[in-house]
């Protein structure tokens, strides 16, 4: 038995990109369906039992690793994407990044996507996290870094009367993380918006450049799926879209290609006294540069665990200080030389291994900057007080005072010496650009060679944004719904649950006035 859907515009994937593109598209009128592959949960679904949320919300259960097996590659497998397991950190996309996407051909014209962002930014409820919701190692960590010299910023989240919990990685029980499954979801389907959860798109059957139908599958009941529309959007991110292309035979030798990062590993520093850095949000503070970026990330027991050096006793007994523990993410910008691929898994073992491979090495310059990045967090956290500093490393390097740190070079000489080394940020692998021998989606987000396939998600970018990359997707989604649906959007987007507080704290003004 076979279900048929049929609609003006099929939108696959409802995450960062998706969400966004099937809001606007039913803001004016369009009949729209958005296919995620996973479920379709809502608060009350998640909990902080981190092995099972992990299990429920991210792609292979959190396993997705490149082909090597030394990196991971963390993506969300729900109804918002990835957006549901981010730590809520919104970055516009930086004005020499947005210049370079320029030059190769990936337009986004200055004033409209500052347009975007903003229109982006009032839906999110974008603003800078409240100083009492600060863990109690947020003071710490930043004191280290000003005694070495660099004054660390704050960070904008999408929050809505957060209570620092701590468990961002795991989906907001409490509802206070606008997030696109409590956002741009919803607002479209109160537009009249379908969403078809739990469905996989596994095939794109075309014929001379025309899109005759989806052919994917319910992942409940096994039932086959076909989906019919007018136009049809690729937003499952820089894995899925490059994987469904390939799949579809699509734009060989170009798909998956130059895919890119943020990616990088974790420092953590012992202290003499408790900490509790768990206290309160994750993320608080954050310095960049334009070879690093580090940010403070003070993760739940599982997950600090998975990411934390050392083995067996050892492991365990740094385990049993983690009140002690604080922990500062070192990223690393890295350059357009990874892939997805379909790997001989794929092509002999289909139904055992059917998805897509991933090729990615780290270069001896991008190796470079990630070991100085990591020792400038080890700096940071000796002048904080720490009495030791754990390297992501294999080789155990314990660091107690500075003069140590040349040890650093010879531990981390290439990524197979790394520890708790991936990314959460893929990028890239169907690129936006001018040049039809290296790009895959053309200068109007069409799939070259289509009138009716588009791409509207991170796999457009020409190269890492360096920064945390949703609300950059977002906007350039937004900007994108020019092309895909001949969409000008308003200058204000007047619903949602931030809108709908500004005008509670509007009233309440108007009141006490």
């Amino acid at each position: 038995m076979t279900k048929r859907i049929t609609t003006e515009y099929a939108v696959i994937g409802s995450g960062a990109g998706g969400s966004v593109v099937a809001y606007h598209l039913a803001a004016a009128g369009a009949r729209v369906a958005m296919i995620e592959r996973g479920a379709w949960l809502s608060p009350k679904d998640y909990s902080h039992d981190e092995p099972e949320m992990i299990a429920r919300l991210y792609k292979d259960g959190g396993a997705q690793t490149n082909n090597d097996a030394d990196m991971f590659v963390l993506q969300g497998n729900c109804v918002g994407g990835s957006t549901v397991l981010t730590n809520a950190v919104c970055f516009r996309m930086p004005e020499d990044v947005r210049a370079s996407f320029e030059q190769q051909g990936c337009t986004l014209p200055r004033e409209l996507l500052t347009q975007s962002h903003a229109r982006v930014e009032s839906v999110l409820g974008v603003a800078a996290l409240a100083a009492d919701l600060h863990n109690p190692a947020t003071a710490v960590l930043a004191s280290g870094f000003q005694d070495i010299g660099i004054e660390p910023s704050g960070f904008q989240k999408n929050m809505r009367d957060c209570i620092g919990c701590g468990y961002c990685n795991v989906g907001c029980r409490y509802g206070r993380k606008l997030d696109a499954s409590q956002t741009w979801v919803p607002m479209s389907v109160k537009r009249g918006a379908t969403v078809v959860p739990d469905t996989e798109i596994l095939r794109i059957d075309h014929h001379r450049g025309q899109v005759r139908r989806l052919l994917g599958r319910d992942r409940k009941t096994g039932e086959e799926v076909h989906i019919v529309a007018d136009r049809y959007v690729l937003a499952g991110g820089a894995i899925n879209t490059p994987e469904l292309l390939l799949r579809s035979g699509l734009h060989k030798g170009r798909a998956g290609k130059r895919t890119s990062f943020n990616a990088g590993g974790i420092v953590f520093g012992e202290f003499e006294h408790d900490l509790d850095g768990f206290l309160g949000d994750q993320m608080c503070v954050h310095h960049i540069n334009d070879r690093f970026v580090i940010e403070q990330i003070q993760n739940p027991p599982v997950s600090l665990a998975l990411t934390m050096p050392g083995f067996y006793g050892d492991h365990a007994e740094r385990m049993l200080r983690y009140r002690r523990m604080a922990a500062l993410g070192v990223l690393v910008p890295t350059k357009p030389t990874g892939e997805v691929f379909l790997g001989l898994g794929h092509r002999l073992l289909r139904k055992l291994f059917d998805h897509a491979d991933i090729r990615y090495r780290m270069s001896q310059e991008e190796l470079r900057d990630f070991r100085d990045g990591c020792k400038t967090a080890a700096r940071a956290m000796l002048a904080a007080g720490a009495k030791s500093v754990f390297m992501p490393c294999a080789t155990p390097i314990t660091i107690t005072e500075e003069a140590h740190l040349d040890r650093v070079d010879a531990a981390m000489r290439s990524q197979s010496d790394l520890v708790g080394f991936g990314s959460s940020h893929p990028q890239g692998g169907a690129c936006r650009g001018s040049d039809p021998a290296t790009s895959v989606v053309d200068e109007e987000f069409r799939v070259r060679g289509f009138e009716d396939l588009f791409v509207a998600d991170g796999s457009l970018f020409p190269h890492s944004v360096r920064v945390n990359p949703m609300l950059s997707i977002m906007a350039t989604a937004d900007f994108a719904v020019r092309s895909i649906g001949g969409i000008t959007p308003a200058d204000q987007i007047l619903e949602g649950p931030a809108h709908e507080d500004r005008l509670r704290t509007a009233a309440a003004k108007a009141i006490d006035a």
